[in-house]
């Protein structure tokens, strides 16, 4: 658990191009809030600049930022909303975010107008997914992730990042670790309907990465939140192969072990946990566990 995208991550990052100001001039603008100059920039950017990627992220953010709403209502607090409390400690309503959908939507549609332009730009295809995690959309958040992985896998072509940089690690690392940071929220909620989401994003780690060990990490986490014991414990076995001495992996395979009754394991897994220093804490609770086995 790795990487996070930085939360407007989505609010992704145009960077100077040689030559031109365009970029320089529309951070200066946003930072300084001052909209009539970041219109400006980007009509002009338009005109002289029809195709470049980082001008549709310029546009995405612009529509995005100008799309946020912060609602205080009356009402009782519903689903991720804040409740607010009078002095005496009454109901005094609600606080929520959301966005706007007309200038949403047209954010969206900025975004997908570059990923057509530029279908290499991970940036822009983790920034459209991430709009649908924020309004609570998962189904067509792991709609655009799968599609990215499918395009990827079809055109053979190396994924660019924000200015059209390499990714800032190797594929095989980068894409697990932020795709696992998209289950996250899910893991969290901690309902049925959100592990389902969360088992569909392991889905895909495996089936694209398949030698990561995030993708049966976390389909084993699925397993076992639902008593399936046996198959969660072979999925960490897989996990600990790709990726031996993760402490949460052999924390997880001693409990399982133990619960399974397999002492010779639960004894070689809490070994291997007491020799990692993140691990010890776990393996002094499991120890007691694991000596009294029969």
């Amino acid at each position: 658990m790795r990487v996070i995208l930085p939360l407007m991550g989505l609010l992704l990052a145009a960077a100077p191009v040689v030559a031109q100001t365009f970029p320089i001039d529309y951070r200066r603008a946003a930072q300084a809030q001052d909209t009539a100059k970041q219109r400006r920039v980007l009509a002009a950017w338009q005109l002289k600049e029809p195709n470049n990627p980082d001008r549709y992220v310029a546009q995405f953010n612009y529509l995005l930022r100008k799309s946020y709403r912060v609602v205080v209502s009356t009402a009782p607090a519903a689903g991720r909303g804040v409740a607010l409390q009078k002095q005496d400690g009454s109901a005094a309503g609600s606080l929520s975010e959301g966005y706007e959908p007309r200038l949403l939507e047209a954010a969206r549609n900025t975004l997908r107008e570059g990923i057509r332009l530029a279908p290499d730009r991970l940036d822009m295809r983790f920034g459209l997914a991430k709009t649908y995690e924020m309004t609570h959309e998962p189904g067509p958040e792991v709609q655009v992730l799968r599609e990215a992985l499918a395009a990827r896998k079809a055109s053979g072509q190396p994924w660019r990042w924000q200015e059209g940089k390499p990714l800032p690690r190797t594929e095989a690392v980068f894409l697990p670790e932020n795709l696992e940071e998209y289950m996250l929220p899910y893991w969290q909620a901690d309902t049925p309907e959100d592990a389902e989401v969360a088992r569909q994003l392991a889905e895909l780690v495996s089936e694209y990465y398949p030698e990561s060990s995030l993708g049966p990490f976390n389909l084993a986490m699925y397993h076992s939140l639902h008593g399936q014991e046996d198959k969660a414990y072979a999925l960490y076995q897989q996990a600990n192969a790709s990726k031996p001495n993760d402490w949460q992996t052999l924390a997880n395979l001693t409990r399982l072990a133990i619960n399974l009754n397999h002492k010779t394991e639960a004894q070689q897994y809490l070994a291997a946990l007491q020799k990692l220093p993140a691990g010890r804490p776990a393996a002094a609770q499991l120890g007691k566990e694991v000596r009294q086995m029969k």
